[in-house]
């Protein structure tokens, strides 16, 4: 699940996910400003599974934190917070990794050699980037249903 969505419990207690300070936690689907753009769930590679947290973050290099599946058609299947869902296929090599026979693998994060294309896509729609004079985080209770 993208960990930018929903109570991220002690990481986004302040309203903002610790993780990831430079982007929106969005609280409540009200909160999300473009529904379509952003996923809830997603595919996740089986050898980057370690938690229900999905996350990846900007970061020099570039690298990924939590890899997304490939295994169909080279792709990912996301579902979005307007309820829709789409298959997205990768263009980085990369990001094409096949899953390996025994468990989580221990090169993540990993840098980011061939292109950012993939990781520019998960990033652009995990969340929106947080600027404090156009968006404050919701206050109030959590409405943000499973």
């Amino acid at each position: 699940m993208n960990a930018m969505v929903g109570d991220a419990g002690g990481f986004s207690q302040t309203g903002t996910n610790v993780n990831n300070p430079s982007y929106v936690q969005f609280f409540k689907t009200t909160s999300i400003p473009r529904p379509s753009d952003i996923f809830v769930f997603l595919d996740e590679h089986p050898d980057s599974i370690d938690d229900g947290y999905f996350l990846n973050r900007e970061t020099s290099p570039a690298a990924w934190n939590d890899l997304p599946a490939s295994y169909h058609d080279h792709g990912a299947s996301f579902s979005f917070a307007d309820g829709h869902s789409e298959h997205h296929r990768w263009v980085n090599g990369s990001t094409k990794q096949p899953a390996r026979a025994y468990g989580i693998n221990p090169s993540l994060p990993m840098v980011i050699t061939d292109g950012f294309q993939d990781y520019s896509w998960v990033l652009l729609h995990m969340s929106v980037e947080r600027s404090p004079e156009t968006y404050s985080a919701p206050t109030g209770p959590t409405y943000f249903s499973y």
